[in-house]
């Protein structure tokens, strides 16, 4: 009689066993993988943004507004609606109606309204505002963006050109030493350190670990993603009531946790530049390319790309 040929049980198990433990170790490459892409996605985005930046320049001879006065109007993201694809959005808004939540006038069109291109793929933190949050206090299901314009950077030495705000909410500092600061705009030639050396736009794109395991939404979204700056009457660096959305003053590392002086709310100055992608940060430079900055970048060299005219050489980075 001739015998069946086949598996033992234990010759099955070990294949079994074999497969796990191949699948195990090429799950971290897969990972990887997807990472890389959803990383090159963050940069494209971020490149977009750098050339619709620059076609505003070529169109109106300056860069956008980072913030406008008051809170209710819009900030830069807005600005650059139209050269993002966006120009029947941009038609239908009412710059005299409010770009925060609940928004009014035909601005209304923005409740629950996703933008292309203002989300980081790797981000863990929610698109659109939950409503009574800081992100959406009086409703309107706000999208929320994971890009932030670079105002400028708090600096210890003294501030002899008065663009630094003094301490407002939590202690936070307001510069207008950047490409994207408040009420205020620039064009490319007063970037004197250069295009190439000086930050534009940075990633606000995950959530702030306070303490412990415990996080928080932080992301520069006050009232949502699109409303601008407000401050006293008599001088933009009063305090307190000083506050915005959509830029941030650089004052931290990147990827900074926990909530010290300006970085506690989503209003605040000193929001780090945050991201899920290990280890670092992307940004767009003035000359629209992007880079990646590692969390262990030398500090006075995240403030030299941050202001656009202290006349210092960039370190290595």
């Amino acid at each position: 009689m001739k015998r069946k040929m086949g598996f033992t049980l234990v010759e099955l198990l070990v294949v079994i066993a074999i497969i796990g433990v191949l699948v195990a170790l090429l799950l971290p490459a897969v990972q990887a993988a997807r990472e890389a892409a959803r990383r090159a996605q963050c940069m494209n985005q971020l490149k977009q943004m750098g050339l619709a930046l620059h076609n505003y320049h070529d169109t109106y001879q300056s860069l956008p507004i980072g913030m406008q006065h008051s809170v209710s109007r819009k900030n830069w993201r807005v600005s650059v609606f139209p050269f993002m694809e966006q120009n029947a959005l941009n038609d239908r808004l009412d710059e005299a109606a409010s770009f925060l939540t609940p928004y009014s006038g035909s601005n209304v069109i923005l409740q629950r309204l996703r933008v292309p291109g203002w989300n980081c793929p790797s981000s863990p933190c929610p698109v659109f505002g939950q409503s009574g949050s800081q992100q959406a206090w009086g409703g309107g299901d706000p999208q929320l963006a994971d890009y932030v314009g670079i105002a400028g950077a708090v600096t210890t030495s003294p501030d002899t050109t008065g663009r630094n705000s003094t301490s407002n909410y939590s202690g936070g500092i307001y510069s207008a030493s950047g490409v994207l600061g408040p009420f205020a705009s620039y064009r490319l030639a007063d970037i004197t350190d250069g295009t190439s050396n000086t930050m534009m736009v940075g990633e606000n794109s995950n959530f702030t670990r306070t303490s412990g395991t415990a996080t928080r939404d932080i992301r520069s979204n006050y009232y949502g993603a699109w409303g601008g700056f407000t401050y006293p009457a008599a001088s933009w660096s009063g305090s307190p009531d000083t506050w915005g959305t959509g830029t941030v003053t650089i004052r931290y590392a990147p990827n900074t946790q926990g909530t010290p002086a300006g970085a506690v709310n989503t209003w605040e100055a000193n929001l780090p530049l945050r991201s899920a992608h290990p280890g670092t940060v992307n940004t767009t430079l003035a000359d629209a390319s992007t880079r990646s900055i590692a969390n262990t970048i030398t500090y006075s060299v995240l403030v030299d790309l941050a202001i656009r005219d202290d006349g210092r050489p960039i370190g290595n980075y």
